[in-house]
């Protein structure tokens, strides 16, 4: 039989950081804690109706949410494995002014990519998430 849950459901949330003793950042983030209740399906036809209730699709590639001109998916890496060689390339094939969507999950990005705009005369437009929409300069 399949692995998997069916009757997922979360039974008690609260707010448990703000407050705590202990130093946590995770208060910052709004984390809560949670309980949830779940059980593994009875038999493969259970866990084929619940894989068939399933309403939502997962993209198998990140797509643009920026409304940007380009789009370009650094995924996990830093600035200095290599992405800012295709930022830079991308922006180049932009005319002036025309924005590029960069999609980068790695943390040393968000003090990274603002800085090597600076120095680099592009306009860092926004962030949203893990999610950077740059101007090429012009």
């Amino acid at each position: 039989m399949a692995a998997g849950f069916v009757d997922f459901a979360i039974t008690w949330r609260a707010d448990v950081f703000s407050g705590a003793p202990q130093s946590s950042s995770a208060a910052n983030f709004g984390t809560l804690g949670i309980n949830f209740r779940a059980r593994k399906a009875a038999n493969d036809e259970e866990w084929a109706e619940a894989l068939a209730a399933l309403s939502c699709e997962i993209p198998t590639h990140p797509t643009a949410r920026l409304s940007a001109d380009a789009f370009y998916d650094a995924g996990t890496q830093g600035c200095a494995d290599g992405p800012l060689d295709e930022v830079a390339a991308q922006l180049r094939r932009l005319a002036h002014g025309q924005t590029l969507e960069v999609r980068a999950t790695e943390p040393s990005v968000a003090n990274d990519l603002p800085a090597w705009c600076r120095m680099t005369g592009h306009e860092l437009v926004t962030r949203d998430g893990d999610r950077y929409l740059i101007r090429r300069r012009s």
